[in-house]
């Protein structure tokens, strides 16, 4: 699923195709059946397993096509503040930090054409951190994109 051009790692789910710098790892995350899903895909930094989403920080990317149900999940955060609103890539994205069981997140969504993307980057998780403003962070968001 990954094609390398220009120096840059690309990953296409066959749904969420995106950037992947050098030494992060990219790979489809699951529904809430527990089966693996294209639309979701996770970025995480200096991972080498599936399984570090649950000790290194990364990025969550999810793709609600015009026929999914998407209910921002804002409500069930606490510490919640708005950002906002920026354009980086060919979206302008809305958002706002929040904790979530004591992890700081950046939580981004933005629409386009009845879809939705919503970006969910855990920030800090025991000794990894990332913030928004990496340039390894933006160029992941930036690069976000529809499978034709």
């Amino acid at each position: 699923m990954g094609v390398r051009a220009m120096g840059i790692d690309l990953f296409d789910s066959g749904c969420i195709r995106v950037a992947v710098p050098e030494g992060w790892m990219a790979f489809c995350g699951i529904d809430s059946e527990c089966r693996t899903t294209p639309k979701k895909v996770h970025i995480f930094k200096d991972a080498k397993l599936e399984t570090d989403i649950f000790t290194h920080s990364g990025i969550t990317v999810c793709f609600f096509d015009s026929d999914d149900i998407y209910v921002s999940p804002k409500f069930i955060y606490d510490n919640v503040e708005d950002m906002e609103a920026f354009t980086l890539g060919a979206y302008t994205w809305n958002g706002y930090t929040c904790t979530s069981l004591g992890y700081p997140y950046t939580m981004l969504e933005a629409t386009h054409n009845g879809c939705v993307f919503q970006v969910m980057l855990l920030m800090k998780n025991g000794e990894h951190e990332i913030s928004l403003y990496d340039a390894d962070v933006r160029a992941v968001i930036e690069s976000i994109a529809v499978c034709d």
